[in-house]
């Protein structure tokens, strides 16, 4: 147990939050209470001399950008708080930091860089550990040499002579400890062999993986007293990517769902419920509104934002740290994870109701999977006036090792979400039978399918009574199902069964639609953006449409056939 002195700037800023004198986001709140909580536990103490020691070793830091030029680095509150809960917190049994991993989640131009810079240095002098590597890792070369520069200069600030600290060309050793800080880009094959005691990853907003953060973690294994810091803003990489994963764990944590105590999180930003445009609330994600952060350039930003919706994606974004769909896409991920939820397949089942089916095949390296819509009907009591997709998603392990995405898929196939078929071609008759056991709860109808490349399969599938539907994959087949997808998730009537990789696919969707025509389809810019199964559930709605006859247009657009007949139920 510890004293909780308030004569100390960073415990009265605690208490600031806590009794709302500082308008702070819900998630400072938790951590501020998770703060002072923990000066009454028996198991840990907070040890002042050590945080007060490297809050004054950074005014040691003479600054060189504009109006602060020249000027020592005097930590503002917020920043000390934030040096208090990395350093302060100790196990009593053998005084090891009770913080080992960091994510400050701050909105741009609150001086990540160099604060970055000043924890580089603050571990390279005062950690007392001889033979430290402490490696500051960038979002790209660019950003390396910035950071590199706030490193050297601040480093001059305390030895101008250069007789402790040698700058070379990626990085800044001190030979007298055998110890270096290394400033690196971005790149995860850069990075293997080091063995970082401390290491910051500055704007982890824009990774697609988490394979540099994994390679350097795993480099710390050895470490008696490891530092994995994350500086960020928030970006438009939202479901399934590493910044949004983990920052929604680390709520977890703050929550109490989950027990961490070497996780620390600082997360300013807005609430869910705070309007964007209410000024007074920029704070939240701003903590260094009115010092580092104009009012006057964040007004200036806003207008412009106000009149261009990219351009409102990205203020909102980077200057309040709201992840943002990019608008390039199609549905805003809200619409989709509100409409998931975990379904009662027992109440489901209760009535053997007609279903119908969509399937998209693939045959190695692209997703496989198929989705069954349950349409509104009052023989069921369960959800009756929704519309319910069921998706089941594949990949074979050669498609496994070959993507990009493959961090993604082994966590969602460890938690039961990706089928995973063994060799490096796809199953079909494991997937035709896993389609054909809805049929044990339910009358397939029909299930549209892809017509290239499936003669086969849907010649076993139609042996085993299925009814196999074409289903032409033109722009012109997909637009009215595509519209009326978005009417009916648009007006809360879409339940989809909960599956993490379903919302990562809607938002690699962008919308295919060409100028000349009022058509559109879902679409992806890159391959390894999957949209498979946001295509099967599109495509599920289009077949029960079209074969209940509520499609317009001929035959023809839906099934590439001429003479095709419209089956009417």
């Amino acid at each position: 147990m510890t004293n909780y002195d308030l004569e100390k700037e960073y415990i009265r800023y605690n208490e600031a939050v806590l009794t709302g004198e500082i308008l702070a986001s819900r998630n400072i709140i938790l951590a501020c209470q998770r703060f002072k909580d923990r000066f009454s536990r028996d198991d840990m103490y907070f040890d002042y001399s050590d945080v007060d020691k490297r809050i004054r070793f950074c005014r040691k830091f003479k600054q060189f950008k504009e109006r602060f030029n020249k000027k020592p680095l005097v930590l503002l509150p917020w920043q000390e708080w934030i040096f208090a809960n990395i350093f302060g917190f100790k196990w009593t049994e053998d005084n090891s930091r009770v913080t080992t991993k960091v994510l400050l989640f701050v909105a741009r131009k609150a001086g990540k860089t160099a604060l970055s810079a000043a924890l580089c240095l603050v571990q390279l002098f005062l950690d007392d550990n001889n033979g430290q590597e402490i490696d500051l890792i960038a979002n790209n070369t660019k950003q390396a040499g910035i950071c590199f520069e706030y490193v050297e200069k601040f480093g001059k600030s305390l030895d101008p002579t250069g007789l402790i600290l040698k700058p070379y060309r990626d990085q800044i050793k001190m030979p007298i400890t055998d110890s270096a800080i290394v400033i690196k880009p971005n790149e995860y094959r850069n990075l293997d062999g080091l063995n970082p005691s401390t290491f910051i990853c500055d704007e982890f907003a824009a990774a697609l993986n988490s394979k540099s953060y994994d390679v350097l973690k795993s480099g710390q294994g050895f470490q008696t007293s490891p530092l994995a810091i994350i500086i960020t803003t928030a970006g438009h990489l939202l479901d399934g990517y590493p910044l949004f994963e983990m920052r929604k764990g680390c709520i977890r944590i703050l929550e109490g769902d989950f027990e961490d105590e070497s996780q620390f999180s600082a997360l300013y930003e807005l609430d869910d419920d705070d309007d964007w445009e209410d000024t007074d609330k920029w704070v939240k994600a701003n903590p260094a509104l009115g010092h580092t952060v104009s009012l006057k350039a964040l007004m200036d930003d806003f207008r412009t934002a106000k009149n261009i919706p990219f351009e409102e994606a990205e203020f909102k974004a980077k200057h309040l740290n709201v992840f943002c769909h990019d608008d390039n896409g199609w549905l805003d991920p809200e619409f989709v994870r509100d409409s998931m939820q975990e379904l009662d397949i027992d109440k489901l089942n209760e009535v053997k109701d007609y279903v119908w089916g969509a399937i998209d095949l693939s045959s190695t390296t692209d997703l496989t999977c198929f989705t069954f819509l349950y349409p509104p009907s009052k023989k069921r009591s369960y959800l009756s006036d929704k519309y319910i997709f069921r998706t089941q998603i594949y990949v074979t392990e050669q498609g496994l090792k070959n993507s990009k995405n493959r961090d993604l898929y082994k966590n969602w196939i460890a938690n039961g979400y990706l089928n995973l078929i063994e060799g490096n071609a796809v199953d079909y008759d494991r997937v035709m039978y896993d389609v054909l056991g809805y049929k044990d709860h339910a009358r397939i109808d029909s299930i549209g399918y892809d017509p290239w490349n499936a003669t086969q399969f849907v010649i076993n599938c139609e042996k085993k009574g299925l009814q196999m539907q074409p289903f032409s994959q033109s722009i012109s087949a997909f637009t009215q199902p595509t519209r009326e997808f978005e009417r009916l998730i648009f007006s809360e009537k879409v339940i989809i069964e909960y599956n993490p990789i379903i919302p990562w696919a809607f938002n690699n969707v962008v919308i295919i639609h060409p100028k000349s025509t009022d058509n559109i389809k879902p679409g992806k810019l890159l391959d390894e953006n999957k949209i498979d199964p946001v295509i099967t559930i599109v495509q599920s709605l289009g077949t029960y449409l079209y074969t209940t006859g509520q499609l317009n247009g001929d035959t023809e657009i839906y099934t590439g056939k001429k003479n095709g007949d419209n089956k009417q139920k």
